[in-house]
């Protein structure tokens, strides 16, 4: 699923590895060991994995032959490090020692090059903690130092809070009021200028951040043989940020227009080929909150302009104390409402709209 929050921290780090905050890039400077760093931790996952690579800066040798060699992007000689300490900041409660381990053999395979470049993928390295380890706390805060012991450089981030799961309003907690429904149906059959489909959510604690997804599930039928093919498409229907750090607890209202419910589908599904009939199934609902962090790094290093106008200076965002050092660790959380039917009127609508007509959707799966 490729949605603001989850996607553009991981891929864009990956990709640009490292550019100047306040100078232009100059190819006869001197070489320096520049470590890029990138996780995002999730209070209700059972084990939280940090990246930490080599950035490709050699004026030797070129990026493109480094990045077919493991050992040109991972240090061989690092201890990791989380601290977690009391809500004043002044007194460190625990500390838990991060492991190395090998992302592919953790069910997170690495894909393999699509081009004549070969980049390696035979290994995929993360430093690994488990809950059992330490149990992150909403209320305390953290911190990840890395040791280089080859150099003998310590490098730390800066304190990061872990944005509260708890479902409940209480403590500011990630409270959505229709997911407190025991069966909560989405309508969006007025396709009216202003009619529009809603959702209300409490920002919940260390968050700035929201994003608003509809997995939309359905079936291809084809009509002559029977088989059928279940599918999905996720909509990421609106997003919201918080101006400030007291506006934790306050209602945020995602919402789209019901028109733009009814493009989306329409582009992203498409006309059917010969003798499919298509049947909608039930909804997943999904918000996401996003740490302040991440809200950063969406704002400063994705909001970088291009073209005539741009220019090779880019700020980078980066919540590590040392220049050396680039990357974000932030938190986020996830509420989720499995099996939101789709009302008869909207269904109905569906059927009939104009925008949706050519889905050939004839009515509701039968699972």
């Amino acid at each position: 699923m490729k949605n603001l929050i989850v996607a553009s921290l991981l891929a864009v780090l990956a990709v640009t590895g490292f550019s100047s905050c306040s100078e232009d890039f100059t190819v006869t400077a001197p070489y320096r060991q520049v470590t890029v760093v990138y996780g995002i931790l999730d209070q209700k996952d059972s084990s939280h994995y940090i990246r930490i690579q080599k950035a490709f800066l050699d004026e030797n040798k070129s990026a493109i032959d480094m990045a077919k060699d493991a050992d040109s992007s991972f240090y061989k000689n690092l201890d990791v490090t989380i601290l977690e300490y009391n809500n004043a900041r002044t007194q460190v409660l625990k500390t838990a020692s991060l492991y190395r381990v090998d992302l592919n053999k953790e069910g997170y395979q690495k894909d393999h090059a699509e081009t004549e470049q070969q980049f390696f993928s035979d290994v995929n390295y993360a430093y690994k903690f488990k809950n059992t380890d330490m149990q992150l706390n909403p209320q305390n805060w953290y911190q990840l130092l890395i040791k280089n012991k080859d150099i003998g450089r310590t490098d730390s981030s800066e304190f990061i809070g872990i944005v509260n799961s708890d479902s409940l309003k209480e403590n500011h907690g990630f409270y959505v009021s229709q997911f407190t429904l025991s069966e909560y149906k989405l309508s969006f059959s007025r396709t009216t200028p202003s009619s529009t489909y809603k959702l209300n959510v409490l920002l919940p604690r260390n968050s700035r951040m929201l994003e608003g997804i509809i997995r939309f599930h359905y079936v291809d039928k084809n009509a002559l043989t029977g088989q059928q093919t279940d599918k999905y498409v996720d909509y990421s229907f609106d997003s919201k940020i918080a101006s400030t750090p007291e506006q934790v607890g306050f209602n945020f209202e995602l919402s789209a227009l019901n028109s733009s419910i009814y493009a989306f589908l329409n582009a992203s599904i498409g006309t059917p080929g010969n003798n499919i009939e298509r049947y909608m199934d039930s909804c997943t609902m999904i918000v996401y909150a996003a740490s302040p962090e991440i809200l950063f790094f969406n704002q400063i290093n994705l909001g970088q302009s291009g073209g005539i106008t741009g220019d090779n200076i880019q700020p980078t965002y980066t919540n590590f104390k040392s220049k050396d050092v680039i990357g974000v660790i932030g938190s986020r959380a996830k509420r989720t409402y499995y099996n939101a039917a789709i009302d008869d009127v909207t269904l109905d609508s569906l059927m009939a709209n104009p925008t949706t007509l050519p889905l050939n959707i004839r009515g509701r799966s039968d699972h």
